[in-house]
């Protein structure tokens, strides 16, 4: 697997294009505490005012907060709006 990730970003870098372009790749992007973009979700699992749970590959990104919501998801992107508090990463199950 290390193998794989490594190859992965060295096509990456060699096609000077960003690592979340690629399989399993992901990009989150904050802006203030109001609004993040995330690139590389592949599902929202959980919805809710506080929490909104994103599938991005083999990690899932928890974002806590007040009056969250998705203002867009499509492509692969989604971007949260609301007073952002906090964000995790953890492990997808398998």
């Amino acid at each position: 697997m290390k193998k794989r990730k490594g190859l992965l970003s060295g096509l990456a870098a060699r096609l000077d294009i960003p690592s979340e372009a690629l399989p399993g790749g992901f990009g989150v992007e904050i802006s203030g505490q109001r609004m993040m973009t995330v690139r590389g979700c592949r599902r929202i699992l959980h919805y809710a005012d506080e929490e909104i749970r994103l599938l991005l590959g083999r990690t899932v990104l928890h974002v806590f907060g007040k009056e969250l919501l998705c203002a867009s998801f499509g492509n692969g992107g989604v971007t949260v709006k609301g007073w952002i508090e906090a964000i995790r990463f953890g492990e997808a199950e398998k």
